[in-house]
């Protein structure tokens, strides 16, 4: 399981869960679960596996380029990505917002992207490539 924790954890216990369930040469069937406190959310769905290997190359080959592009949607039933940089003057080191949401078209019947439920979480580059490599492994 693939598992991104928000800096502040231990206060808000904010964390953000991607396990896969099954998985073939091309599709995958993911769980995604959103936690919030002790608010939990959980979304079962298939994913092309391409998708999923994409999101971890972007992450650890293409960091710039998933910046600059703001967001990152993949194949219908989709799940969405942002990765942003958060501009704080009271944090040192950098921080990005990490950001996943599940498609409310996956629920609905009708794509409607960049509309749905998901989570922000703020952390490092390093922690967010952490969780890249986490989700390779659960497709080797």
């Amino acid at each position: 399981m693939a598992i991104i924790k928000d800096r502040s954890f231990g206060v808000s216990k904010t964390s953000m869960e991607l396990k896969v369930v099954e998985t073939d040469s091309v599709s995958s069937t993911i769980n995604i679960m959103f936690n919030c406190g002790n608010h939990h959310l959980d979304y079962t769905f298939f994913v092309l596996r391409s998708d999923l290997m994409m999101l971890h190359t972007l992450i650890l080959r293409n960091w710039d380029d998933l910046l600059e592009a703001g967001v990152w949607d993949s194949t219908d039933p989709s799940f969405s990505l942002s990765i942003s940089t958060n501009k704080s003057e009271l944090i040192e080191e950098q921080i990005y917002q990490f950001q996943c949401w599940i498609d409310a078209g996956e629920y609905m019947s009708s794509r409607s992207t960049r509309s749905g439920i998901g989570i922000t979480i703020y952390q490092d580059q390093k922690t967010i490539e952490d969780f890249a490599l986490q989700l390779k492994h659960e497709l080797d």
